[in-house]
């Protein structure tokens, strides 16, 4: 394989490399095409990668964890740190491979797809060397240690940040890691991996295997030897893993789906605030599981609120993701975009005023993958567009009478990810989110890029356990008890 200075053309790129293990790659199963949304064109091809590549990765995986896992927690965020400089150093390389095979546009894949996992991987080199690796309860000498080896399972809508909140803190904990990454976007993986090993990371510590979720998801989620399976993706998706993981006692993480509310409170400023809850909700096309697609908002301005949300709609830019003026690029894929135009077709069907956009199939250049966006706004509670992620632009207005009805709003979901909420007062919009159900709560527009070590994950449908900082590493740890 190439080294770091030739990540612009990481090996098996074009053949598409089925599995990375140690530092050899090995192509095996069905090809399976990737397709840029924009051009809609392939470029490349990576491999299904069965059971016996499984087999393979997940060996190389357990030859090294004896002597990983006994590497000292400051070796350890020493690796963290320079695998940072790296994506830093090649980042641009990163970003620009995430937009070629989702679509993302480039400012957004830089700030998410480039800082913001450099970001994380310090920031958990940091909670690594102040982990309470060992302490004394009750006279015995209480430990944690490396949980053992980790499946990490990625989606493709923000590939490289869920690829580093994973394997960042499994290895801080002192595990081995096999990434399966989304077949969708396999080729950014590849490259994260190889800032891993320049930095000093050993290969056998790391790999990769290319596929599908039926396929290669379900022989590394069920395999013998894998200890723990970290997964973010759809609820469907989740029951599977957890399922297959039960088979041998394996212990799981999921990271699942996400119908947040954004609630703004009557005191809010209406002016600065619709627009960002907008941009909240339509974040990467609205192909975000925290994304704020629903906005439960006062009644009482309602008028005002409608206008400011037909104002913000219309200075979206859409078109190709490589132009610095797009702020958003087409959807993942042809297939995708049909679900979307489905899931709205539904909203109208069910009885949705369109408050603002169109909801339409745009015609920009070869791609079949650009959706407008839509909000609306007269739906009932029970309504799809109101209780389903759709993963999409398409955005639901709540309205609420007074604060006990609007947490109650909130509130009425099968979801529990995360939510937001705006006041010109700090204090209630913090006292607000304390009733809230879900994993976390932002007030006032923080964002994850300030906060990089703050626990991310969910409750009820959204899954269970924790990633980023401190919490994360532990979900990658094990407990020893001695006794003397």
């Amino acid at each position: 394989m190439s080294t770091i200075g030739e990540l612009g053309t990481p090996a098996g790129v074009g053949a598409g490399p089925a599995a990375l293990i140690e530092d050899r790659v090995i192509a095996d199963g069905a090809p399976i095409p990737v397709i840029n949304p924009f051009t809609d064109r392939e470029i490349g091809t990576t491999h299904e990668a069965g059971s016996a590549i499984v087999d393979e990765a997940v060996a190389a995986a357990v030859a090294a964890l004896p002597s990983w896992s006994r590497t000292s927690a400051a070796h350890r965020a020493t690796v963290l740190r320079a695998t940072a400089d790296l994506i830093d150093h090649h980042g641009h390389r990163i970003a620009a491979t995430v937009t070629s095979e989702m679509g993302m546009p480039t400012a957004l894949s830089t700030a998410t797809q480039q800082v913001l996992p450099a970001s994380v991987l310090r920031a958990t080199a940091d909670a690594a060397e102040r982990f309470p690796w060992e302490q004394t309860v009750d006279g015995a000498i209480v430990r944690r240690v490396a949980g053992g080896v980790v499946a990490a399972i990625t989606p493709w809508n923000m590939p490289v940040h869920q690829i580093i909140a994973k394997v960042a803190a499994a290895f801080a904990a002192g595990c081995t890691v096999v990434l399966k990454p989304s077949e969708a976007t396999p080729f950014d993986a590849a490259l994260v991996r190889r800032c891993f090993l320049e930095a000093g990371l050993p290969a056998g510590a790391f790999a990769i295997v290319n596929g599908t979720g039926p396929e290669t998801g379900q022989a590394l989620s069920s395999h013998p030897d894998i200890t723990h399976v970290s997964f973010t993706g759809s609820v469907r998706g989740g029951k599977a893993v957890a399922a297959a993981a039960a088979e041998s006692l394996a212990r799981t993480t999921l990271e699942l789906g996400g119908k947040s509310p954004a609630v703004v409170l009557p005191d809010a400023d209406l002016d600065a605030v619709v627009p960002r809850i907008l941009a909240s909700g339509l974040v990467n096309s609205g192909q975000a599981c925290n994304a704020t697609t629903r906005l439960v908002l006062p009644a009482a301005h309602a008028d005002r609120i409608e206008q400011l949300i037909g104002d913000a709609l219309a200075e979206l830019v859409f078109g190709d993701p490589t132009a610095p003026e797009t702020t958003h690029g087409p959807l993942a894929s042809a297939a995708h975009a049909r679900r979307v135009l489905d899931h709205i077709d539904l909203a109208r069907h069910d009885g949705g005023r369109v408050i603002a956009g169109t909801g339409e199939q745009l015609g920009i250049g070869n791609s079949r993958c650009f959706v407008a966006p839509i909000v609306f706004g007269d739906l009932d509670r029970s309504a799809s567009a109101v209780r389903e992620e759709i993963f999409g632009p398409v955005l639901v207005v709540q309205y609420y009478r007074d604060v006990a009805e609007a947490i109650e709003v909130a509130n009425d979901s099968q979801y529990g990810l995360s939510a937001e909420v705006w006041s010109a007062d700090r204090d209630h919009a913090v006292e607000v989110a304390t009733h809230l159900e879900v994993g976390q709560v932002k007030i006032n527009g923080v964002r994850t890029r300030e906060r990089p070590t703050v626990p991310f994950g969910g409750v009820k449908n959204s899954g269970y356990g924790r990633e980023l900082g401190s919490v994360g590493i532990a979900e990658f740890t094990e407990v020893s008890a001695v006794m003397a």
